[in-house]
């Protein structure tokens, strides 16, 4: 069975908004979220690493540790994911650093630094186990769905071979900590294969986009990309 992340909206952090008073005024001059051209990005934090992670997110130019209590968005299960929503106001696009901990032990910890993201861009941020060490990898999202058909990207965290036996026949070598190219699946059962498993995606919605997070041969977890 495919286990299908499920997500919730987190705080929408405003990390530059303009205000100020006019020479001479007694009154401040109060500019409004509806007044400024509020740009936005969005990431999925997921979590896969075998035990509970919490996730920090701070825009790279901050003077505060990545890693202070301040810049905690989310503590995620194994096994589960978080949707945070960064707005900022200024033209330029936005640089974040992003971390994770161990929840349980506060001592293991991984962090990507200087990401940069455009207006409306989606990031999956992964926390991931790589050989007993807490790891974290993003990538940006890539929506592209096709109407009845499974459009999928995989993100590994072993080396596997991923054939698709479809309309668009490949081979693709994938080793852990890599996102793949695209892949067009045409039907749920047994289309899709990683090393030599056939793998049953119905459970997931024709016409739609999708990660994978896999091993050699299972998917781990399934996340729309929307």
């Amino acid at each position: 069975m495919i286990r299908v992340a499920l997500t919730a909206l987190s705080t929408v952090f405003l990390f530059a908004c303009g205000g100020g008073s006019s020479s001479g005024s007694s009154e401040p001059n109060v500019v409004t979220m509806d007044e400024v051209s509020v740009r936005t990005l969005g990431i999925d934090l997921v979590n896969i690493s075998g035990a509970a992670a919490d996730f920090f997110v701070k825009e790279s130019s901050g003077s505060s540790p990545l890693f202070d209590e301040n810049n905690k968005v989310s503590s995620v299960p194994d096994f589960n994911s978080y949707y945070h929503s960064v707005s900022w106001t200024t033209a330029t696009p936005m640089k974040l650093d992003i971390g994770t901990i161990d929840t349980n032990t506060q001592t293991a910890n991984a962090l990507s630094e200087d990401i940069l993201l455009n207006n409306k861009e989606k990031l999956w941020a992964i926390a991931w186990s790589d050989e007993g060490d807490l790891t974290l990898s993003t990538g940006i999202q890539e929506p592209s769905p096709v109407e009845d058909k499974y459009r999928l990207r995989l993100f590994a965290v072993e080396d596997v071979t991923v054939t698709v036996n479809s309309t668009a026949f490949s081979v693709t070598n994938l080793s852990k900590g890599n996102f793949s190219n695209q892949l067009l699946v045409d039907n749920c059962n047994k289309e899709l294969i990683l090393s030599a498993n056939q793998i049953d995606i119905c459970e997931l919605e024709i016409g739609k986009s999708y990660l994978l997070i896999v091993d050699g041969e299972d998917v781990l977890l399934a996340a729309e990309e929307k």
